[in-house]
């Protein structure tokens, strides 16, 4: 008598298992990852560090031209808003001013600042409208309450002239400055300790 073997049966949950699991073999490859958090949560990376290293002091848009008072106290830079007064200097006179150009953020704002003594409305309207948009996006990002109210970006702001400058053309920044929000004015100076300890040049 010939002797056969049981066969085992695969239950019907073993057979839904594989079934499941083909199924899941088939969807892995069509798989779609949205990025557009990952990219969003760069962009706020980005901003948090440039806006740290400014912070610092390290980035100022500083022409090279530029020549500021030199003082030996003063406090450290921060980073709010910047404003420059540059001179224009004769090429065959480098101590003449030619030409006054007002900077916002290191862009040139007005090529050919003019002092307009005579205008009874002093303010340097470009000015105050680029003060004004930039204080209403601090005032999105920045919407907590700051410890020192001298850090507050949005009514602080750093004015760099040249030491060639009249006084009349500060005098309508400074102006703008207050008439745009920017009730605290820091004037950026050089660091004159710098130079009295560099040796001198031969």
């Amino acid at each position: 008598m010939a002797v056969k073997l049981r066969r085992h049966r695969q239950s019907h949950r073993f057979h839904e298992m594989r079934l499941l699991g083909k199924e899941h073999g088939r969807k892995g490859g069509d798989v779609i990852i949205n990025v557009t958090a990952m990219v969003d949560m760069m962009m706020v990376l980005v901003i948090f560090l440039v806006m740290n290293f400014n912070a610092s002091g390290e980035m100022l848009f500083v022409s090279k031209d530029l020549r500021m008072p030199q003082a030996e106290n003063g406090d450290e830079v921060t980073r709010v808003p910047i404003v420059s007064l540059n001179c224009a200097r004769s090429s065959s006179d480098s101590s003449q001013c030619v030409r006054s150009q007002l900077y916002f953020e290191g862009v040139v704002l007005v090529p050919d600042l003019q002092a307009n003594s005579d205008d009874p409305n002093p303010r340097i309207a470009e000015l105050e409208e680029k003060l004004v948009e930039q204080r209403q996006k601090f005032e999105l990002i920045a919407k907590r309450e700051f410890e020192n109210p001298e850090e507050d970006p949005t009514t602080t702001v750093n004015v760099q002239a040249d030491k060639s400058i009249e006084f009349a053309l500060l005098k309508r920044v400074l102006m703008t400055c207050e008439q745009a929000g920017f009730g605290r004015i820091r004037l950026a100076v050089g660091d004159a300790r710098k130079l009295d300890a560099a040796p001198a040049a031969e």
